[in-house]
């Protein structure tokens, strides 16, 4: 998030996110490291990281993962690596939160 921030993404990512109607934007936890490292190279302070489960017509469980209140990129990086990082993730999809 936002979505319009996209942008700082590698078109891979880009095309890899999933985009909710809100404007949220949330990657497969297996391409999060790679959306977390491109947005610290971009200067972009990740906030925080939400987990969630989604069903089969779109309805989700959301966990909040991680959270950064911080202001340096690398650290924030390294804050929502260290949570992905641990064992049983409860969902699939990592909704990661950011800002310029």
């Amino acid at each position: 998030m936002p979505a319009d921030d996209l942008g700082v993404l590698s078109d891979e990512l880009r095309s890899n996110a999933r985009v909710d109607t809100n404007g949220e934007v949330s990657w497969h936890v297996r391409d999060a490291p790679a959306v977390l490292s491109e947005l610290a190279e971009a200067g972009r302070v990740v906030l925080g990281v939400d987990i969630r489960d989604y069903d089969e017509v779109g309805a989700f469980l959301e966990i909040a993962w991680s959270v950064y209140r911080g202001a340096d990129p690398v650290e924030a990086r390294e804050a929502a690596l260290s949570a992905l990082a641990r064992e049983e993730l409860p969902g699939d999809w990592a909704l990661i939160t950011w800002q310029s």
